[in-house]
């Protein structure tokens, strides 16, 4: 699924959304399962249009199965003889008609897919390296640990008025961190070859002194020298990207708590055996 709301508040790029689904669908055909794609658009119909057409092509270019719920959509909306945002819930997600009549299309398809005829064939393709940089390897500040069920957290606390050189190598760029959301009240700086402002006044989901969050960078930050500096601010600074569930003002106590960065070091090409549809033109359900 890809949140609208992150396209349209420019927290992530078309080019990020082809790359995740490359990922997922390379990632599946190597451990011998079949992706299908299912498309959904929001209400607003034309408004999802680049975003669909830019998933359709990736699943075009690499014979994987998908399913455009616009064509189930417009086989409804003629048969009921209603406008397709009557078949919404609200601006984002189908009512509980359309949910259904999706779900009865997705397992005709999954049917179908079971006896389809296949081909043997060879995919390559390049996956981005991501490294994890653990913090508290090189900063000696005040030590933060949590786990649950799912996760474990080890990092540090950053507070107002410090600044800490991190060295994360000339090759690499940062795309992300992970923090505590449930202790995250300041505005953080990373100077490198740019200087680089992310609002971190977050809003954790639920009442909770611990709440991991990946956020990510939409903009990489890099540094020739291969060396960033992280402080926090106080001051009226313009941020750099959109962080979402974040306050704009207030909620800012100076300080905030940190796992890791990651980074971004190149490319590896994988290269597999896999199969692919007998018939190419099978890849698409349309609806009977």
């Amino acid at each position: 699924m890809i949140d609208f709301s992150l396209l349209s508040a420019n927290a992530i790029d078309y080019y990020d959304v082809v790359k995740w689904l490359e990922w997922i669908g390379h990632s599946a055909k190597r451990a011998n399962c079949e992706p299908v794609f299912v498309c959904i658009p929001v209400s607003d119909i034309n408004a999802s249009r680049t975003i669909i057409s830019a998933c359709i092509s990736v699943c075009q270019k690499q014979d994987w199965y998908y399913l455009d719920v616009r064509d189930v959509i417009a086989a409804v909306a003629k048969s009921k003889n209603v406008d397709a945002k009557e078949l919404y819930a609200d601006g984002s997600h189908p009512a509980e008609f359309l949910s259904g009549v999706i779900a009865t299309h997705l397992g005709n398809f999954l049917t179908k897919i079971r006896t389809a005829e296949t081909a043997k064939c060879k995919r390559t393709f390049a996956f981005t390296a991501y490294e994890r940089v653990p913090l508290k390897d090189q900063i000696l500040g005040t030590a933060v640990e949590y786990s649950s069920r799912l996760i474990a957290f080890s990092g540090v606390r950053l507070e107002l008025g410090e600044t800490h050189p991190i060295y994360i190598g000339s090759d690499a760029s940062i795309r992300g961190l992970m923090v505590n959301s449930a202790a995250c009240k300041s505005v953080l700086s990373i100077e490198g070859d740019r200087t680089f402002h992310k609002n971190l006044r977050l809003k954790p989901y639920h009442p909770t002194n611990f709440e991991a969050r990946l956020i990510p960078i939409c903009r990489p930050i890099r540094d020739h020298q291969g060396i960033v500096r992280l402080s926090l601010t106080n001051q009226d600074v313009s941020m750099s990207d959109v962080t979402l569930h974040s306050s704009k003002e207030g909620n800012d106590e100076g300080f905030i708590e940190v796992a890791d960065l990651v980074v971004e070091r190149g490319y590896d090409l994988v290269t597999y055996t896999t199969t692919r549809p007998a018939d190419p033109a099978s890849i698409r359900w349309m609806p009977d």
